[in-house]
């Protein structure tokens, strides 16, 4: 059914269109600490973001603020986003949507001290629909309440469980970075210069990419009812005289085939077969249906099952063809498969390892307002959803805690900022039996990774296991080509490396190289590549630092992480 945008919103578009629509906006900030009460004129911050001068009000408040952030609250203040009043609409009345809202209101009020949901709302596809475009500076103007009133209780809370987790992260980085010198000091040494190079440098092989759609005409729904679902695969098949391993790439929410691209060519160099299947329900088009009104959903609740299933359809596809089709016959081997996988794609590549759904955790985390400090949690309790409205809700749900969606025929996984911390949890990472690699970035605001990539490795049991977390990583950082739908490209989003997220791909294409030959080709000789001791070697002269291990030290970091 398509969601109908509120005929308000249609109305107040048209008459901004001719400026006709009167200035309702927030004339002040408020905020309140304990007895006292401080207020900042919204005229002073529009003066200050338009012509750089700071009033006598706003220079008050400038001693509480470094140098660096009275710079960047200009840029904050009127930098754009390139999204269209509708679109905005579309988001911010789907669920997830005003879930967010439900929260950023607890925060951010009307003058009479009410929830700032329908406020923040208004104000954004308001805003969104201005002349000027989306910015911070016309949502203030556009909030419908003589003041925006900032909840001090809430706001101290938050900047509370932020610094924490700021802090714990810190901790956590200093005791990886402990546990990388006592690895390196027991590894034999790695001599660089007699290993090829895998930095910045394709393979021999050369490779013939086809775009094949594979069309499940049998896929079982939660509820018993077969649905037909259509999966469009991008396959590098390297020109080669022996059968090639196979490796999947799962993209994340709102992302396509186009987001790792650049790795599936690389790894299609070194010798491998990679697929790329776009996942209906979850993919770029997921999103585009949603921001046009075709859709309601940021994506189906049932992507957390149909994702691992549409990798194992796919490969059940070409374990056939391999037999039957000329361009594939006696070319890859789809007994020996490596999956990676990127944000929801890094949940798919585990849940493909063995990992399974934890209801039981998840009904401990889940509460009613969304985590604005781990965002992440609002893709992984929609899994309390699934079957919500079948009238054997109760039963499905049990089913999901006995679901067994690994595909044997993965040897090898690499997850890049997954989301694990609820959705699988302990009980259903210590079920991976195979090598993993978890990847995060210490400055990742979706999928934390102290939260959700360090506590899950401390979690694994299986004896090959990887953890790499970079200083400076962002949750989009190694998206190649256009970013995510979901998070707008951005500078925020270009932290890795100093800004360099190229730098960040380049390690991604080394590392990934090695680790597949290893466990995938059984090419001994790349083992030198996944050693502590020359991962940080290879880091060492760039404006990234990587923490890698192989281990954590016992209890860690059970005793650190914030308590939800």
């Amino acid at each position: 059914m398509k969601l109908k945008i509120p005929s308000w919103v249609g109305t107040a578009i048209g008459l901004l269109s001719m400026g006709m629509m009167p200035a309702l906006g927030a004339e002040q900030i408020k905020f309140s600490y304990s007895l006292l009460e401080f207020s900042l004129p919204v005229a002073d911050l529009k003066t200050y973001a338009q012509e750089g001068k700071i009033s006598s009000q706003l220079a008050s408040y400038k001693k509480y603020l470094k140098p660096e952030d009275i710079a960047q609250l200009r840029q904050v203040l009127t930098e754009k986003q390139k999204l269209s009043p509708v679109a905005v609409s579309q988001f911010l009345y789907s669920e997830i949507g005003e879930l967010m809202l439900k929260s950023a209101g607890e925060l951010i009020q009307t003058d009479s001290r009410q929830n700032g949901f329908y406020a923040i709302r208004a104000a954004l596809i308001l805003a969104a629909a201005d002349p000027e475009g989306l910015t911070l500076l016309n949502t203030m103007r556009y909030f419908p309440s003589q003041s925006i009133r900032i909840n001090s209780q809430e706001l101290f809370a938050l900047m509370n469980k932020l610094s924490t987790l700021n802090k714990e992260t810190n901790q956590a980085l200093s005791v990886i970075e402990q546990q990388s010198n006592t690895e390196i000091s027991t590894e034999p040494p790695v001599d660089i210069s007699k290993l090829p190079e895998l930095y910045n440098k394709s393979g021999s092989f050369s490779w013939e990419k086809r775009a094949i759609p594979f069309v499940d005409t049998n896929r079982k729904s939660l509820t018993g009812s077969i649905e037909t679902r259509v999966i469009q695969t991008d396959i590098y098949l390297p020109q080669s005289q022996t059968t090639a391993p196979v490796i999947v790439i799962s993209h994340g929410l709102g992302s396509d085939r186009e987001s790792f691209a650049y790795l599936a060519e690389n790894l299609a160099s070194y010798g491998f077969a990679v697929v790329v299947p776009q996942h209906p329900g979850s993919d770029s088009l997921q999103m585009e249906a949603l921001l046009t009104g075709k859709s309601q959903q940021v994506f189906a609740d049932t992507e957390l099952i149909d994702r691992p299933l549409d990798v194992t359809f796919v490969l059940n596809q070409l374990e056939q063809r391999s037999t039957s089709d000329p361009w594939l016959q006696g070319k890859i081997n789809v007994q020996q498969v490596g999956v990676i996988g990127q944000s929801f794609g890094g949940y798919t590549a585990l849940v493909l390892a063995g990992a399974r759904i934890n209801i039981n955790q998840l009904h401990k985390d889940c509460k009613s307002e969304s985590d604005l400090v781990n965002v992440s949690l609002l893709l992984q309790c929609r899994a309390l959803a699934l079957g919500k409205n079948s009238p054997n809700y109760e039963q499905i749900q049990q089913n999901l805690s006995n679901l067994d969606l690994r595909d044997r025929r993965v040897q090898a996984v690499i997850a890049l900022n997954p989301i694990t911390s609820s959705i699988l949890g302990q009980a259903g990472m210590s079920r991976i039996e195979i090598p993993v690699v978890i990847a995060g970035g210490a400055s990742d605001t979706i999928t934390p990774a102290l939260l959700e990539q360090v506590q899950a490795f401390s979690w694994l049991t299986t004896k090959d296991k990887y953890l790499g977390v970079g200083d400076k990583g962002t949750h989009t950082d190694l998206i190649g080509g256009v970013s995510s739908v979901i998070l707008p490209s951005s500078n925020r989003f270009s932290g890795f490396s100093g800004g360099d997220p190229e730098l960040g791909r380049i390690h991604l294409q080394a590392f990934s190289t090695a680790f597949m030959k290893v466990y995938l080709a059984h090419q001994t000789q790349y083992r030198p590549f996944l050693s502590t001791s020359y991962v940080k070697n290879s880091n060492r002269d760039e404006p990234v630092k990587v923490y890698f291990v192989r281990s954590l030290p016992a209890g860690f970091p059970q005793g650190l992480v914030r308590k939800k």
